[in-house]
């Protein structure tokens, strides 16, 4: 019988890594992550060092979207979370963020572990929900949850970004004990398995029922002269 894996992604920091990925690559044009083929790149590197079969039954993405900044559309990061759910089988949680307020500085990146740790130890307290535990982010508040999954009998996989010569211990997850039970996976070592290589196709607009070719590959497609509408109205 396979182990069940589950993954559990912190979105701000994956989408704050994304630098590291591209700089592996010398990417002049920045880096676009394929987020279908994410975690199961990340549960193969589990089964080879394990040598057991492991079956990916479910990934979780925690996000935030700001809900007051002035002249900012959301539209397009709505639309995202659309994608991973609809196209690459995520359960996302995503947490509306009150940007405008000098009070809730820095509210995204506290709601995103928050959600994480929470989500972490509820699966991990159903009865075979998931026997390891991937996840990808670097936070070192995150080390209290990991220890208590690991009590539970539960294995964890940390995966994150190698530390630089200027990284402190105590800023990273790395940098804590009896967190981890497998040495962990660098995404940028995974950079090129992980990359997102675009297709051209024709879609149809959904607003105008205008064929166009794009590479968006998302639930719902608008042509240029529709978003053209969109942005200027």
């Amino acid at each position: 019988m396979s182990l069940k894996a589950m993954v559990f992604i912190d979105g701000g920091w994956l989408y704050r890594s994304r630098g590291a990925l591209f700089q592996k690559l010398r990417e002049e044009n920045g880096f676009e992550i394929d987020y279908a083929k994410l975690p199961k790149v990340l549960c193969e590197d589990v089964a080879n060092y394990l040598d057991e079969d492991i079956s990916l039954v479910r990934t979780n993405y925690f996000g935030t979207i700001p809900s007051a900044r002035s002249g900012y559309n959301t539209n397009k990061q709505y639309s995202f979370y659309d994608f991973l759910e609809v196209n690459c089988n995520y359960e996302t949680e995503i947490h509306e963020v009150d940007v405008g307020s000098a009070s809730d500085v820095r509210s995204d990146e506290l709601w995103t572990k928050v959600a994480l740790a929470s989500a972490l130890v509820f699966f991990a307290a159903q009865p075979g929900a998931y026997d390891v535990a991937l996840v990808i982010g670097d936070d070192p508040d995150l080390a209290p949850a990991l220890r208590r999954v690991r009590l539970m009998g539960k294995r964890v996989q940390i995966i994150g970004i190698r530390p630089s010569d200027t990284t402190k211990p105590q800023n990273s997850i790395f940098g804590k004990s009896r967190v981890t039970d497998f040495p962990p996976i660098y995404l940028d070592d995974h950079a090129a398995d992980i990359r997102l290589v675009r297709e051209h196709r024709l879609r149809t607009c959904k607003q105008c029922g205008h064929e166009e070719e794009t590479t968006w590959a998302g639930p719902d497609f608008f042509c240029s002269h529709c978003r053209g509408k969109y942005r200027h109205s």
